[in-house]
């Protein structure tokens, strides 16, 4: 696959709610994670159940190697934690704050317009959610491009950093369902 069909195949245009919030490098380096949003207690708990949902998935096909009824039941309580977390998330997971637009993501960054321009380097404290599939993450991110548009927008693209490969593993399944959500609606 050619490096360009290769970016584009990661790439997609996706729906999202974003807040976004200038920070400064020491604020990177004082805290893993972001710490700049108001969150529920809701978010918090999904976006772990999320990342365990990427530690457990190679366990998962280890055991079923040895024992698949073992593995069918861990798969089954997997799938009722799951549709408790989505029932969670479809009760508590609001986009009060900020409005809906569509974005082009990858798993390196986010492009999309805005109102105010950044500055190239800044640092930002990044808030996406998914409303489709109720998947809300937090991660730092650079501006690496802010371009004035003829409708005073600024047509802004962040490359995220120090993203931990559990996040970056969340972000990618995201990416990859809503490939396959858009193609199953092309052939619909």
């Amino acid at each position: 696959m050619q490096e360009q069909d290769r970016r584009q195949y990661f790439r997609i245009d996706q729906r999202v709610s974003l807040e976004l919030k200038i920070i400064s490098e020491s604020e990177i380096d004082a805290h893993p994670k972001p710490t700049q949003f108001d969150v529920s207690p809701n978010f918090t708990l999904l976006s772990e159940l999320q990342e365990m949902d990427s530690q457990s998935s190679q366990l998962l096909r280890k055991v079923s190697e040895k024992d698949s009824n073992v593995a069918s039941l861990l798969k089954v309580m997997h799938d009722k934690i799951e549709r408790i977390a989505q029932a969670v998330a479809s009760t508590e997971m609001t986009v009060s704050n900020a409005a809906i637009q569509e974005v082009n993501l990858s798993e390196g960054g986010v492009q999309f317009r805005h109102n105010e321009a950044f500055e190239i380097d800044s640092y930002l404290s990044v808030k996406l959610v998914f409303p489709e599939s109720c998947l809300g993450l937090l991660i730092y991110a650079q501006c690496c491009r802010s371009e004035a548009m003829a409708d005073g927008s600024y047509l802004t693209g962040v490359e995220f950093i120090k993203m931990p490969e559990s996040c970056r593993m969340i972000l990618a399944r995201e990416i990859f369902d809503s490939q396959a959500r858009q193609r199953k609606k092309s052939a619909d």
